[in-house]
Order: structure tokens, then C-alpha cells, then sequence
């Protein structure tokens, strides 16, 4: 099916997701069928236990707190009522550099866990379940090879978060496949539609699908996100959902650590549906040995850029630490 979206995409992504503990997770743009797979099973995530069994006989860090203070503030925030998608867009960006700063510092996580607020405590144990699958599936292979290129993408805004749920429950309603592991796909692929660009591989869309995976699977057209949605439920099907989506997701993408941060991602989703809201704001990062850059949208490129060559005329885009 669609795996490897761009594969820049999937390389710089690889270095953002899965090798370096300093970098948030960024779309893997690997979907299923992809050649290049390094696992070819993988078990389904399940999340930590959100109660603390340590008990902290010294003070926790002060910036421990401030981060716990951040998660708990952003993940109450998402869960208002009558919160206006701008203002879910920014506390999904709060979300991811939050994130981000939590993937940098596992030293931090079981006083992370037991600091949170009751709101944070389940989001933030599906995010840690998400990063250990990556780190996991990391352990004793080689480094990535150092990028020092930006990708030949384009950024565009998605498409409205309500819009975005009716294709992923009407594709729910017709092949029974949770509506959570559709958006997590999404979401992992081209963070919900971000991301417009070709893999190396050829693989295209919001699902990033092989032309040959598609013409036998699916209809309408690959690029739209309607359709996208509506084949990669249909791909599942084909590869054992919704009885076994342990073994859809990995027909769909044959790595262990995509599987294991889609589905924690999905669960994530299906314990709070407010969860998908505030993925639905986080932003495009694509690491570099330049350090983590921000493709904001209006980025467009038609062939690979020099990430020092860019950030000098874009000094805004470097994620700051």
C-alpha cells in the first residue's frame, strides 16, 4: 500500500522519530508494502500504568515541574468545551514542543508521571508507549546516515479537524476499521495531510500509497484525503482489520516501531476523542544535523535544500531546544 510516503521523508522522519531521544515524532511517511522494512511483526501497544509505584525521596527537579505543569495545562486546555480551532491548533503546538522536551529527557519520566495532573496522566503514558516502541525497535542498529538536506515537499494547512473525523467515521461505518487507527496513520504518515510530496519509492497522498498497492485495492484517487482515508480502511481489511489490527498495521507498514506509536497513538484517541483534537495542531519537524527544523506551511520545494543554506535565511524555522 502506501509506506515510505516521501522517503526523505521516511529518512528524516526515521532521524526525528525514531534515533535521536532530542527530537519529537515526526511523520515516519512509510506506509504499507513498503520494500524497504526492517520488522516484519510487531505486538500491539499498551500503555503504562498512569499510577506511580516509586516513591521520590529527593526534591523533584524544578524543571520537571515546569514541564509537568506545561503537559497538565495543554492537556486541560484541549479538553475545554467551546475551545475555537485556532486556539486548538496552538495548544497542539504547545503539545508537540512539550513532547519533544519529554523525549529528551527519559531521566525525567517516572517523576513526570507521578507530577502531572490527572488529565496528563493517560496522554502522557500513550506518548511514552509511542517513544519506546521507536527507541525499542532503534536499540543495536547502526546510526542514521547524518542529513544535512530539507526535502523537496510542500507544506499546506489540513483540512478542518471536523471534516477530517467525518471521512475517518464514514470509513469506520463501511469496513469497521476504528476510526482512531485511521487518524493515527494519518497522523504518522503526513501529520493529517501536511505533508504534500513524493517518495522515492513513488509512494503518494495523505496515506501515502504505491500507485501499484492502490490500483489494487482501492478507487478514486490516492492524493485526495477522502479517498485516502476510505482505501487505507480497505487496505486494513485486506491485511486482517479490525479483528487483528496488530497484523493490519503491520501489512501496512512491516516496522516495528510504526506499529507500535500508531497504536498507541489510536488508543490514545479511543480513551479521550478530545486526544485527536490536539494532534490535529502539531506541525511538521524534520531533523537535520543543522539542528530541528520547523517546515512551516508555504514551504515548497521542488528538490532537496541545504538545511544550513535554508536556516540562514530562515533563522525562525530552527526548533529551539
Amino acid at each position: 500500500m502506501a509506506h515510505r510516503a516521501v522517503v526523505a521523508l521516511a529518512a528524516s522522519l526515521a532521524l526525528t522519530a525514531c534515533s535521536s531521544a532530542e527530537e519529537s515524532v515526526a511523520p515516519t511517511t512509510s506506509s504499507a508494502g513498503a520494500s524497504t522494512s526492517t520488522s516484519s511483526s510487531a505486538p500491539a501497544t499498551v500503555a503504562p500504568s498512569t499510577t506511580s509505584t516509586t516513591t521520590t525521596t529527593t526534591p523533584i527537579d524544578r524543571s520537571v515541574q515546569t514541564l509537568a505543569a506545561e503537559l497538565s495545562a495543554v492537556e486541560a486546555g484541549i479538553r475545554l468545551p467551546d475551545v475555537s480551532a485556532a486556539e486548538l491548533d496552538a495548544l497542539g503546538q504547545r503539545q508537540q514542543l512539550a513532547y519533544r522536551a519529554v523525549n529528551r529527557h527519559p531521566e525525567w519520566h517516572a517523576d513526570l508521571t507521578a507530577s502531572v495532573d490527572p488529565v496528563a496522566q493517560v496522554p502522557l503514558s500513550f506518548h511514552l508507549a509511542a517513544r519506546q516502541a521507536q527507541v525499542d525497535h532503534a536499540a543495536g542498529k547502526p546510526p542514521s546516515e547524518p542529513v544535512t538536506v530539507l526535502p523537496a515537499w510542500t507544506i499546506v494547512d489540513p483540512l478542518p479537524a471536523e471534516e477530517l473525523l467525518g471521512y475517518y467515521r464514514e470509513a469506520e461505518a463501511t469496513t469497521g476499521v476504528p476510526w482512531q487507527f485511521l487518524a493515527a496513520i494519518h497522523f504518522q504518515e503526513t501529520r493529517m495531510g501536511r505533508i504534500v510530496g513524493v517518495s522515492s519509492a513513488g509512494a503518494v497522498g495523505p496515506m501515502q500509497f504505491l500507485p501499484s498497492t492502490w490500483a489494487g485495492c482501492c478507487a478514486g484517487d490516492p492524493t485526495v484525503a477522502r479517498d485516502a482515508i476510505m482505501g487505507a480502511a480497505q487496505y486494513l481489511v485486506l491485511r486482517g482489520a479490525p479483528g487483528d489490527m496488530p497484523a493490519a498495521l503491520n501489512g501496512y507498514n512491516p516496522n516495528a516501531a510504526y506499529v507500535g506509536a500508531v497504536t498507541a497513538y489510536a488508543m490514545n484517541m479511543q480513551a479521550d476523542e478530545r486526544a485527536y483534537l490536539g494532534y490535529h495542531g502539531w506541525q511538521v519537524f524534520f531533523g537535520t544535523t543543522e539542528g530541528t527544523v520547523r517546515l512551516p506551511v508555504g514551504y515548497s520545494q521542488t528538490a532537496e535544500v541545504d538545511a544550513a543554506a535554508y536556516l540562514r535565511d530562515h533563522p525562525e524555522d530552527l526548533v529551539a531546544s
